[in-house]
């Protein structure tokens, strides 16, 4: 038998011990109760638990506690058997007493919140009343209730939202809990779908920069003749005379036959002329099969503004990608 408990008064009374006919000289230990106590088995467990005189601890969790005789509706003082069993699933521990339970009558409000603390994201409502979980008065009439803290979920901070309850003679009685109000960061979700939105709107500035670049050579500025020597026959029917007239007319240079298109690159070299893979604007591209002048690059070196001829047996103006095409595919570039 196991008796250990909060002695609530100085009075002790004389009892039975449990399973015995003899008087025992052992105490019966008074717990005291309010009759507005929501969870009345709770609060009796609690206060068997804390003096408890038992090397083993005891959860209040995992305990269970039985009450025979005991009726928290009445008030005064009342004899009961407490059964206390605390345990796990292989093994638990029982402890019975005979005590004397002492229900008071409580004549102040009773306000009791769900949580001492709460975590609100920026931006959630506030409502105050959502987070009582009891509240009494024993002329069973409901007390005023007033809650005070300024909570501003439209602000970051910490707030203390205080509740007051005034029953209809004045008395008070107060409860406070701690509310949290933060702004939440994104989800993995959110981080993708922005990272996708970022790399949609570079795609899209360049683009714009390209279509920029494009129109920035007029078509309709540019005329060809057929001054100078051009040692290519054919006119511009044919892409080596084109190139060659292309290059006289915007740069005034008259430059040696170099063979045919494909020889053209390995040739101007051999003449003593600069070669490359990187397209500029007023070089000469050459292709296998073709060559045609670079009248402008794009923004970002992927796009060339051709001058040809040749190009379905006339004189033409394209934009074509930098390195050519499968078909016809880039072998470098003649610089003047």
């Amino acid at each position: 038998m196991f008796c250990a408990a909060v002695m609530l008064t100085g009075s002790v009374l004389p009892v039975m011990a449990v399973g015995t006919d003899a008087q025992s000289a052992e105490e019966t230990h008074i717990y005291t109760l309010s009759s507005s106590d929501s969870d009345p088995l709770g609060t009796l467990k609690k206060q068997m638990i804390e003096t408890a005189d038992s090397s083993e601890a005891i959860s209040e969790d995992s305990s269970v506690l039985t009450a025979v005789g005991f009726d928290s509706t009445k008030t005064g003082l009342q004899n009961a058997t407490l059964h206390l069993t605390s345990g796990k699933e292989t093994l638990s521990t029982s402890y019975t007493e005979v005590a004397a339970v002492k229900v008071t009558e409580d004549t102040s409000p009773v306000i009791q919140l769900t949580s001492d603390t709460v975590n609100l994201n920026n931006g959630d409502e506030w409502n105050a009343s959502s987070y009582i979980k009891y509240l009494y008065d024993e002329t069973g009439k409901l007390p005023a209730l007033k809650e005070s803290g300024n909570v501003d979920t439209s602000t970051d901070g910490t707030y203390e939202a205080v509740y007051t309850v005034i029953d209809l003679e004045g008395q008070t009685s107060k409860a406070s809990m701690t509310v949290n109000v933060t702004t939440p960061g994104p989800t993995p979700e959110e981080l993708a779908a922005q990272a996708e939105a970022e790399a949609a709107e570079e795609a899209a500035q360049q683009a714009a920069a390209e279509k920029a670049a494009q129109q920035a050579v007029s078509v309709s500025s540019l005329s060809y003749s057929n001054s100078g020597s051009n040692p290519y026959s054919g006119g511009w029917s044919n892409c080596t005379y084109g190139a060659w007239q292309a290059v006289y007319e915007n740069l005034g240079i008259a430059l040696p036959s170099f063979g045919s298109a494909t020889n053209w690159l390995a040739s101007a070299q051999a003449a003593g002329y600069s070669v490359g893979s990187a397209p500029r604007a007023g070089s000469v591209a050459v292709y296998y099969g073709h060559v045609a002048y670079v009248s402008a690059v794009s923004a970002d070196g992927s796009s060339v503004y051709l001058i040809e001829g040749g190009y379905c047996g006339h004189y033409n103006e394209r934009w074509a990608a930098n390195g050519g095409t499968s078909s016809q595919p880039l072998i470098g570039y003649i610089y003047f």
